[in-house]
């Protein structure tokens, strides 16, 4: 069976990572622990299983971006392996107006990865 692992990244418009967690605790009715690291800076994240995360990170650590062609958000949350995952940023968009989704990234073992942008930009093989 192959295995398509599914990663979206959406943008935040406010910079408050305790607020923002709040209310994606209340909406998803999840729990986010905080943490911090050397590449990631201070973020949190909620376990949803062995497999599944979801993680609120600040764009701009330490001098560098994480997603440097978003300036404009200074929180993202990733999705990562979110069983429907177009169906949870649908959920956070419809109840949080500061979000926004950014990208969809598919990665199928030893074929490749596909991303999907939000905007106008031809889908991108790797």
């Amino acid at each position: 069976m192959i295995t398509i692992n599914k990663y979206m990244t959406l943008g935040i418009l406010k910079d408050n990572i305790h607020d923002i967690t709040k209310d994606l605790q209340n909406i998803l009715n999840v729990h986010f622990e905080e943490h911090e690291s050397s590449y990631w800076g201070e973020y949190t994240v909620a376990i949803l299983s062995e497999r599944e995360s979801i993680k609120l990170t600040y764009n701009y650590v330490d001098d560098d971006w994480q997603e440097e062609e978003f300036k404009q958000y200074p929180l993202l949350l990733k999705l990562n392996r979110v069983k429907e995952p177009e169906k949870m940023m649908n959920l956070l968009c419809s109840k949080l107006s500061y979000i926004t989704p950014l990208y969809l990234e598919e990665i199928e073992a030893r074929v490749g990865r596909r991303k999907y942008y939000n905007d106008d930009r031809q889908d991108e093989l790797y």
